[in-house]
């Protein structure tokens, strides 16, 4: 990973000229945090911001910027791979490929479904999680989907590289299933399943290697009285099997937004209007939160081992991103675009 950036200028978005890529130095993204934005539900369309680690700049909006085009609703997550950012558009049913140093325009993933989020396997083949059939197998060189794989109930979510095997949870979609399925990257097979808890969704290794998940319980909006609470569970990977569920105290306790530090020692989640941290070898869940607010969701910057969070405000209006140093307290704060929701750390 390289520590230079070199200084970016956005003037024709600020003079009225037609935005054009040949404005954006070479190499202007090359390391800095991406923030993926939503954007307005339903209509409009998302956008990616950039935060510049050495001077503290941040570009918004900066696909439109350089490719003179949006990107369409709604945009729910970015990775990098191969040198190459991919930008899930969700409701637009597409993931659009850009050269990650400069932000231009390679190719466009188009005829998913609902797609949720990307995962490179190898130089030469990705997944994606979609919610309208379970992973979309990509060929990196041509962008075309050659196959399809069903892991469960439709919902697949988030996904995990471990070793030869790829573990996806699956949501259900609108929180209805409770099951985690392993892929053989080799065979492209579902080669076992196993139940964490209601409605698996984020997941993260600890330096021991073990999967971690957490399950956000069953959330009845028509009827709370169904809900269940949210489980942290610790798996051996290479057995499938659990070795620690913790569950929340209350039913109405649906935790999100599982990451780890940079030694990958502690794990951090939101709950209930907090950010809460655990170590790895604990075996109860703490009871006072780290972070009194509330994000939207959360990342951890390995460069600087901050803990970032993101307030949507009000759903409408741009939103913010906070850094937080790991003992609570605030860095710094900067606005970004309409209902900012995932990280990708370059």
């Amino acid at each position: 990973m390289k520590k230079l950036i070199l200084p970016f200028l956005l003037i024709a978005a600020l003079s009225g000229c037609k935005p054009d890529e040949d404005n954006i130095p070479q190499g202007a993204y090359e390391s800095g945090v991406f923030i993926s934005n939503e954007g307005p539900f339903g209509t409009g369309t998302g956008t990616v911001s950039f935060y510049n680690r050495t001077t503290g700049e941040v570009s918004n909006n900066i696909f439109e910027v350089v490719n003179n085009r949006p990107l369409g609703n709604i945009v729910n997550s970015i990775e990098v791979h191969n040198n190459k950012a991919y930008i899930v558009v969700n409701n637009a049913a597409k993931v659009e490929v850009v050269n990650v140093a400069d932000f231009v325009s390679t190719g466009v993933i188009e005829n998913l479904g609902t797609p949720r989020f990307f995962l490179g396997v190898d130089e030469h083949k990705g997944y994606i999680t979609d919610w309208a059939s379970g992973i979309q197998v990509i060929d990196l060189h041509t962008n075309m989907v050659t196959t399809t794989i069903a892991t469960g109930g439709q919902g697949a979510e988030q996904m995990e590289l471990i070793g030869s095997e790829v573990f996806v949870a699956n949501s259900g979609g609108y929180d209805k299933d409770s099951t985690v399925a392993v892929i053989s990257t080799a065979t492209n097979a579902v080669t076992a399943t196993f139940i964490p808890g209601h409605n698996p969704k984020a997941l993260a290794v600890d330096a021991n290697g073990k999967l971690w998940i957490l399950c956000n319980g069953i959330l009845d909006w028509v009827n709370p009285a169904n809900d269940t609470p949210g489980k942290l569970v610790r798996v051996n990977p290479a057995t499938k099997t659990v070795e620690l569920s913790l569950t929340f105290g209350s039913p109405s306790d649906h935790p999100i937004g599982l990451v780890t530090n940079e030694a990958k020692t502690k794990l951090y989640y939101t709950l209930n209007g907090g950010v809460y941290e655990v170590g790895i070898n604990a075996t109860s869940l703490p009871s006072s939160a780290l972070i009194n607010r509330s994000f939207y969701n959360i990342g951890i910057d390995p460069e600087t081992d901050y803990l970032l969070g993101t307030d949507a405000k009000d759903f409408v209006q741009n939103g913010y991103v906070f850094r937080y140093s790991l003992s609570g307290s605030l860095v710094d704060s900067f606005q970004v675009g309409v209902i900012p929701g995932n990280f990708y750390f370059n």
